[in-house]
This record gives structure tokens, sequence and C-alpha cells, in this order.
């Protein structure tokens, strides 16, 4: 049985130490309501991803109007706290989702999900945080969701999911070499195998936020562990349900699939999304469940025998 969800809202806030917790009933939001009050066509804002530059945080959300394709829109915070919509900032005639923002050597890119374009391209902002334009084409020819991306001196990795509960792990010298897949392409498969923010990298590794859809979409994250050495690497669940449904807050009471954390000024600063229930009415779904409980058990075959390695 799943309950239905309603429209989607966004929360923030920071620590000074990683969060293994996030502390959901004390940290600040920006709701659906508060965005609908300027953009009346307004239906959900979810995805959250920030960059902060110089005094300002830039948070870029996907926003889904009455329209039948989302976009990509901005909201402005001089303190991180409160937050002002400045609109749209990327259209296509495609459906866009998950801006992950970024700056590699002084430029400003942006990698959503194009899944609907049959890419995964690459956007660069010819005047920041507007003026966005395709830039590159990542991985031609394939339906991918959710594309997170990791780039360094040592390390250049990419995950993406396609729409039979794959995540596949992606390899190149540089953001603008050739994304191949890594001779390990599966990285995970399941019920939690979808990316659910960008990686995070500390001294043992990358963390990245993982959707749990175990009873539906949008129920739950995880965080995983990935770690790379001789050409390989490995993944462990580190945190189940790091993020999930509330029974206290209204906005998050269906449940949560998005985790953006980055340290800002000393500080950790991370912004989430969530969904409310929109009736308490459970809708039987007995396919769904079957064909999940069987890939997570291939997955945890797969695994226990190290066939992905």
């Amino acid at each position: 049985m799943q309950s239905k969800g309603g429209p989607w809202s966004v929360g923030f806030g920071e620590s000074t130490v990683f969060p293994h917790k996030i502390p959901i009933e004390k940290d600040q939001m920006y709701t659906f309501e508060q965005l609908k009050k300027q953009e009346d066509s307004t239906t959900f804002l979810a995805d959250p991803f920030f960059i902060k530059e110089k005094d300002t945080f830039y948070l870029f959300v996907e926003h889904k109007k009455t329209k039948p394709n989302g976009d990509i829109a901005l909201l402005t915070s001089t303190d991180g706290v409160n937050y002002n919509y400045k609109g749209a900032v990327l259209t296509e005639k495609f459906h866009l989702s998950y801006p992950q923002v970024f700056k590699y050597k002084k430029e400003f890119y942006m990698l959503p999900e194009t899944k609907s374009a049959g890419h995964v391209l690459l956007y660069k902002a010819e005047r920041f945080p507007y003026g966005w334009k395709v830039c590159d084409t990542l991985i031609k020819n394939r339906a991918l969701k959710d594309p997170s991306i990791y780039l360094s001196d040592s390390l250049n990795v990419l995950v993406a999911s396609d729409d039979h509960m794959n995540m596949y792990l992606f390899e190149a010298d540089s953001l603008f070499g050739t994304w191949k897949p890594h001779k390990k392409e599966v990285a995970l498969m399941g019920t939690e195998a979808r990316a659910g923010g960008r990686f995070f990298a500390d001294k043992k590794g990358l963390w990245l936020p993982v959707q749990n859809s175990s009873e539906g979409y949008g129920f739950g994250l995880s965080l995983y562990r990935f770690n790379f050495a001789n050409r390989t690497y490995t993944t462990k669940r580190a945190y189940p349900f790091f993020l999930k449904k509330s029974e206290t807050i209204k906005e998050f009471s269906a449940g949560m699939h998005q985790l953006d954390i980055q340290k800002v000024d000393g500080k950790y600063y991370y912004v989430y999304d969530g969904n409310r229930l929109e009736s308490n009415k459970r809708e039987l779904n007995i396919k769904g469940p079957l064909k999940w409980n069987y890939i997570d058990f291939k997955n945890w075959i797969y695994q226990q025998c190290g066939l992905f390695n």
C-alpha cells in the first residue's frame, strides 16, 4: 500500500560538524505556499542544489508549473536563511530537474537531469547565475536520470540511473574528456539506485546520497560510501534512511529524496526536500513491490558474490 503524496517543499540548515542526523524539526523551510504567492502557477519545487559565491547563496530548484515540463528556478539569500525567488533561469522544450550547479576552473556549470532529451547535457553560465547554455554532451544517446558528478585532480566520476533501477558509473580524465562506462559499470541496483544529491568528499572517500523507493518514489534517502582504489571502487550503505518522512512536519509527511551538503565558511551548510501527504488514503500496489524486492535481492546476491567487482 502506498500513500499519495502532494506538493514538495525545501528545507535548509547548517552544522559546525558533519551532520550524522539532519534536525529537520529545527531547520528553516521554503515552502510550496511561499513560492505560490509569487508564482501562482506553481505546483511544486524540489531537487535543491546550492552554491555560495562571495556573500550570496544561490539555490537552484526544479520548478514545476501547470505546464507539462519542469524548468530550473533560482532563489537567493545573503544569510542562508531568508530566500527570495528570482524566477526561472533555464527553460527547455523538454523536462528539466536536478540542477546540480558547480564551479570548475573559475566558470559555473550546471549538470541537470535531461533524460527527456535522450542525452546527459552540460550547461555553462554566460553571466552567472543567468545565461545557461549547453556547452557539451557528456553522455550521448542514453536517457539517464539524476546525473551526479565529482571532479578532482585524481578522480573524475559521474553516476546516473536508468528506468530499470540501475545506477551506472562513468569516468573521464577531466570534465571535458571522454566519459566512458567504468569497467564495473553498474554501481547499484534496486530500490536504492538513484542519486539524491551531489558527491561529498572527506578524508575517507566520497559520500553519495541515494534515494530509497521501497515504498514508492520519494519515500526516503540513504547515504552511501564510495571508495576508489586500484582502478576500481566499492560501495557501502553507511546510513540507511538518513532522511525519511516526518511524523510531525506536514511539509515532509510523505517522504524525502534530496540532499545537497557542502562545507561553506568553516561550517556544513545543507539543503533538502520533501513532500507532504495529499491524503491518508493508501493505494494498492502489488506489481511494484514484487519487482523492487526481486531487484533488491538480486543486488544483494551480486554484492555478496562480488559480481560487481
